[in-house]
């Protein structure tokens, strides 16, 4: 497994999501397939032994529930527990804000008032 990925610009995101059901390697590359095509899909890291990927997306193009609707049609859901559902919502919305933030306008310089 290699180091952290980490975003290199505001409208990227670097998420872990675990998943019980990654347990053979053709597991791993079904998973790897069907987020691959995915717009906005940058990195992926599938880590059999934890079972979980590290994945790094682009916010304008891809958002937290398009990557778990993908990994359940691959044959590979999240559990149904309330700590996922907290996790993924929250998640969702940190997602939607860097989309919103990703689409501001640049800051005014020197502190000085728009015109």
């Amino acid at each position: 497994m290699a180091g952290k990925l980490r975003p290199r610009h505001p409208w990227e995101m670097a998420r872990v999501i675990r998943l019980p059901s990654l347990a053979t390697s053709a597991d791993g590359e079904k998973v790897r397939k069907a987020l691959s095509v995915l717009p906005g899909m940058g990195e992926l890291e599938v880590d059999r032994e934890r079972r979980r990927l590290r994945v790094l997306y682009d916010v304008r193009q891809l958002d937290y529930r398009m990557l778990l609707k993908a990994l359940a049609k691959a044959g590979h859901p999240l559990p149904t527990n309330p700590i996922t559902r907290i996790v993924t919502a929250l998640r969702q919305y940190a997602d939607s804000n860097a989309r919103d933030n990703a689409k501001a306008p640049p800051p005014t310089c020197c502190n000085k008032p728009p015109r």
